[in-house]
């Protein structure tokens, strides 16, 4: 079980104040398609946790015609397609806006597991459109101070739930990898969360000293205000906590950034959290190396196949 160091404690080979800032390597979004249907054991076991917390469901069409893409099944995925890339990454982070829809441990351990060595690894979960910045917030700390050397924060929606009136519902089964270390050429600026109080109304438009300092804008589906001036890409609906990171893919698809800052800004649309991150890609930064770590195109993919597991690989706990 790995100990979680205050995030000014130094380890690992960088000394203090060498540590370099940290910046964005590569952005990879994926989608998935529906895989083999659940099991009735998945089922049932997955029915009774929920219907523990929000009473009986009436109607069970939502999962027994879902796409039953899980968490698990992302990872696993994930991992698979980036390998050799992720071979030095020391903390991983995922994040998740909803439950799953098996009944499964947590996906953050098994990612630590599926990756070599023995990275840290953490989990945010339903923090809505905050728990990417979040994540990032804690990526930047432990990059920035050497605590860390490369980081995977790992996003992931899947779209088999229950009914919910108030929230909103992924549209589909999406996972967006964003790997950040020194090898990077966009640079991460400490990403802000801030508690509103206000009405929700009048929290639709991003922050204006931030939009003006910007030359690009990349908007969650929740910031419908238009910064004056400023060229705006817009975050596709139905992704309560990947679409601004879905945007900001395809702006950097193609190895082509955008000249000067980039502004990531959200809004939650029922939580009181807006959102804030800049991005500043510089072509002073060196090339990356041979690996390759250019931003991926999205693409779509067949239910995931499981993974290698590694060598005396613990059984997991299933609550």
């Amino acid at each position: 079980m790995p100990v979680l160091r205050r995030l000014e404690e130094q380890s690992g080979p960088a000394a203090p104040g060498d540590a370099a800032g940290p910046a964005l390597e590569r952005i990879i979004p994926f989608t998935f398609v529906p895989g083999p249907a659940l099991t009735p054991d998945d089922a049932s076991a997955l029915v009774s946790q929920l219907e523990s917390l929000y009473g009986p469901f009436t109607d069970l069409d939502w999962l027994t015609g879902g796409a039953g893409v899980s968490y698990h099944d992302m990872v696993r995925h994930v991992v698979g397609e980036l390998g050799p890339a992720l071979a030095d990454v020391d903390l991983a982070i995922t994040v998740d806006a909803s439950p799953d829809c098996r009944n499964q441990s947590f996906p953050a351990a098994l990612l630590a597991e599926l990756l070599p060595g023995a990275p840290l690894q953490m989990g945010v979960s339903e923090q809505g459109v905050a728990g990417p910045f979040t994540a990032l917030r804690i990526a930047h700390q432990r990059l920035r101070s050497g605590a860390a050397r490369r980081a995977l924060v790992l996003i992931m929606e899947q779209s088999t739930l229950p009914p919910d009136d108030a929230a909103v519902r992924p549209t589909r089964d999406v996972a967006v990898a964003l790997l950040l270390g020194p090898d990077g050429t966009v640079a991460v600026d400490p990403p802000t969360i801030t508690v509103t109080r206000t009405d929700p109304d009048s929290r639709t438009d991003p922050d204006s000293r931030a939009a003006a300092e910007a030359d690009l804008v990349v908007a969650g589906a929740g910031l419908t205000g238009t910064p004056p001036g400023t060229p705006v890409v817009r975050a596709p609906g139905g992704h309560p906590c990947a679409g601004v990171w879905l945007a900001l893919a395809e702006a950097l698809a193609g190895g082509t950034s955008p000249a000067g800052r980039v502004l990531v800004a959200d809004v939650d649309p029922v939580l009181p959290y807006r959102c804030a991150v800049t991005l500043t890609p510089s072509a002073a930064r060196p090339e990356p190396p041979a690996r390759d770590r250019r931003p991926g195109r999205a693409r779509t993919v067949d239910h995931p196949p499981a993974a290698e597991p590694r060598p005396r690989r613990p059984r997991e706990l299933v609550p």
